[in-house]
């Protein structure tokens, strides 16, 4: 299950940054973001989620092209937005803003699971995090997920 930051200690605290998904399920209404995406990343999540093996340590944020940077529990209507440099441009000041909202209680270790693109909405990150350890998922899509998989299976 997938926590608000409040209800974990400072202590051993881990952040998943995961960029959004092309692949939504369409269904009308809200959805928490973590629900309406399903992607091959979010696949690997919920089934750790249903078989009771995702880390209760760690926090998921997800940057959606449409909405910036949002808690995974955030209620979104499906949409139809990909994330190009110039909506990166102009996410980077809230994503930059939220990502300095959430650090302020420190995490022991960050994993970011996204593309180039979604990175430069990100810029200038690491000005926030001097003390933390910050892990970059690499290689091909599957390389990614297998990453990322590994990470929250070790968290």
């Amino acid at each position: 299950m997938i926590r608000t930051p409040q209800k974990m200690s400072t202590h051993s605290r881990k952040l998943l940054l995961i960029a959004c998904s092309n692949r939504k399920i369409r269904t009308k209404g809200l959805l928490p973001a973590i629900e309406r995406y399903d992607g091959v990343n979010y696949r690997v999540i919920h089934k750790l989620q249903r078989e009771g093996k995702f880390p209760k340590n760690v926090d998921v944020k997800i940057l959606s092209a449409k909405f910036g940077l949002i808690d995974a529990l955030t209620p979104i209507p499906y949409y139809d937005r990909r994330m190009d440099v110039q909506r990166a441009k102009e996410l980077h000041h809230q994503v930059i803003r939220e990502l300095a909202r959430i650090v302020n209680e420190p995490y022991e270790e960050i994993f970011v699971n996204m593309g180039k693109t979604y990175l430069g909405a990100m810029e200038g990150y690491a000005a926030l995090l001097p003390n933390t350890k910050v892990k970059f998922a690499e290689g091909g899509i599957g390389q990614k997920m297998a990453a990322m998989r590994g990470w929250l299976m070790s968290a």
